[in-house]
């Protein structure tokens, strides 16, 4: 394992958010809708089958619906089972409904999962990581252009554990499987293309 480099630190810096621990703790439930808490600049929300617009707070993103920041943007979001997101800039987010699936085509997400909920995966373009009651962030750097839908096409994932997981370490996988990287608090793990590239640790505090 490497300890981050001047590259790798500076990215993480740009995937750093502030985040407060719910102290509620509500029973197992699946994701069914999430509720705008906090905006910061230009953030669109992108109903299903309807045009994109400006979002507000106390929105509420439902089936199929999904949320994109621009430069120097953030939304914060609070989902029905207490969990948390925060949305850096040029992010393209969404969730599956009535799982528990995230899913982010661009951008940084910070996301905290109360205990108790079950496992939860966040889904990149090459990419995904599962969790259960911790916290971590996702950041999505991509080689190429976006495509006019927001997805990109070459993509390098970056997942920091924040937390460490009550149930075992976080576990990142590349695209297709193959390959698999435990994750404990302070570690981090780079994926490009379909390959686990690299390992580092960062210091937390």
């Amino acid at each position: 394992m490497r300890k981050v480099s001047a590259r790798w630190y500076s990215l993480l810096l740009g995937a750093a958010l502030v985040v407060g621990i719910p102290s509620t703790a509500l029973a197992q439930t699946s994701l069914t809708w999430a509720k705008v808490e906090r905006l910061r600049n230009r953030v669109h929300l992108i109903p299903s089958n309807r045009n994109a617009r400006l979002a507000r707070v106390n929105d509420l993103m439902d089936v199929g619906d999904a949320l994109r920041t621009a430069s120097s943007s953030r939304a914060e979001l609070r989902f029905n089972d207490g969990s948390l997101a925060r949305v850096g800039e040029q992010a393209t987010f969404r969730f599956s409904p009535n799982t528990r699936n995230f899913q982010l085509s661009n951008g940084t997400i910070l996301l905290l999962i109360p205990p108790g909920r079950g496992r939860t995966t966040i889904q990149t373009p090459n990419a995904v990581t599962g969790i259960q009651g911790s916290a971590l962030f996702v950041r999505v750097r991509c080689l190429a252009e976006l495509t006019a839908e927001g997805y990109c096409s070459s993509p390098v994932t970056l997942v920091g554990a924040l937390t460490n997981n009550p149930a075992g370490a976080m576990i990142a996988y590349n695209e297709d499987g193959s390959q698999q990287q435990p994750i404990h608090a302070g570690e981090m793990v780079v994926i490009e293309g379909d390959i686990i590239t690299q390992r580092h640790q960062f210091d937390l505090s």
